[in-house]
């Protein structure tokens, strides 16, 4: 019986046939997960000083040289930054999270987005919204007293129309 299960799971990853990380949702978690490093008590010289999605100076997101944007959020002190996150439907976002203070967990609900964030640490994933509304995160690892408030939200807006 082990056989066969092992034979199954090759003969899916081989063909391409794996199920998809998106929950029938609809919103596609995109590539591997990708590990960084970062000092806590240093987050002000990184990007993560400024928690959100990266804009130019007239507000408008900035497509990195990936063809995605960037977010950056960070967790810490039972909430996370920032509280509302607004990002297109459709487009590639990498969401690059990290904490300031103990294990935090980082899970987009209603799909298969769920990090573990540790102190000290960078985890960087890509994720598709496909469909305007509201997703919610939370996190879902212990951290404390005031684990229960720890949430955001990502406001995922129609594209635009250019005139």
């Amino acid at each position: 019986m082990t056989v066969l299960l092992f034979v199954g799971v090759i003969a899916s990853l081989i063909s391409g046939t794996y199920p998809l990380l998106s929950a029938g949702t609809g919103h596609a978690h995109e590539g591997p997960i990708v590990k960084g490093r970062v000092d806590p008590a240093q987050l002000a010289a990184t990007p993560f000083a400024k928690p959100g999605l990266v804009v130019d100076s007239a507000g408008q997101p900035v497509m990195n040289d990936r063809g995605t944007l960037d977010a950056y959020l960070v967790a810490g002190g039972f909430m996370f930054q920032p509280a509302v996150l607004r990002v297109p439907a459709g487009v590639p976002v990498t969401l690059h999270v990290t904490a300031t203070d103990v294990v935090h967990g980082f899970q987009v609900t209603g799909t298969n987005v769920n990090v573990e964030i540790l102190p000290g640490h960078v985890a960087s994933l890509t994720v598709t919204f496909r469909h305007p509304g509201e997703q919610h995160v939370i996190c879902n690892e212990y951290c404390g007293a005031g684990h229960h408030n720890m949430i955001t939200r990502f406001i995922v807006e129609a594209p635009t129309e250019t005139p």
